[in-house]
């Protein structure tokens, strides 16, 4: 089952739920796709610092850009899967002000299997990265991108059967650069130059 068949009934599979931010733990499929490349550090501009009158935008973070996860085996702890940088605002938020003690999360009835749990963050990243273009750089653009989707050596993006599942319409580089206004020649991975694809 790919992400668009899990997605078109998504609201039978779970619900909005008031959640204790301290049960909430990264799911480990997510956590090594993220440990493929660092999104963070490649961020543009100054980070956002909260201060403890912030705890009202943090919730309004996690209605606006909500979480997703699950439990698993009656455990209480709830796995994101995704609204990532929500999560990190919330994790960033509680290690200096312990005011915040719950959050809405959209918990899911069971667990996704480990390809859907992979996609539904590959698709929450991909989707900031290329419509929002939070990085100074194509080369980086690309780094993200080949990280993220596991792409080794001379393997092709535009190939990658987790791409062709989120951007079936992306068939090659010059149409991701086209729809992005950027050029091909540098929309290239910097920790190895590759020819066009």
């Amino acid at each position: 089952m790919g992400l668009s068949a899990f997605a078109q009934d998504l609201l039978s599979k779970g619900q909005f739920v008031n959640t204790d931010v301290e049960l909430l733990l990264l799911d480990d499929v997510c956590r090594k796709l993220l440990d493929r490349s660092s999104y963070v550090a490649s961020l543009t501009g100054s980070p956002l610092l909260d201060s403890k009158g912030d705890k009202g935008l943090v919730l309004l973070d996690a209605i606006q850009q909500p979480l997703i996860g699950y439990k698993r085996n009656g455990n209480e702890q709830i796995k994101v899967l995704s609204g990532i940088f929500t999560y990190h605002r919330i994790q960033k938020y509680i290690s200096a002000d312990k005011s915040l003690t719950s959050v809405p999360v959209f918990l899911l009835h069971k667990p996704p299997t480990s390809e859907i749990r992979e996609l539904l963050l590959l698709n929450e990243l991909t989707r900031n990265l290329l419509k929002q273009c939070f990085l100074g750089s194509s080369s980086q653009l690309a780094d993200h991108l080949y990280a993220w989707f596991g792409c080794l050596d001379n393997q092709s993006l535009f190939e990658n059967e987790l791409w062709l599942q989120l951007f079936p319409s992306i068939k090659t580089k010059p149409d991701l650069c086209e729809w992005l206004g950027i050029s091909s020649k540098t929309f290239v991975p910097s920790c190895n130059r590759r020819g066009n694809e």
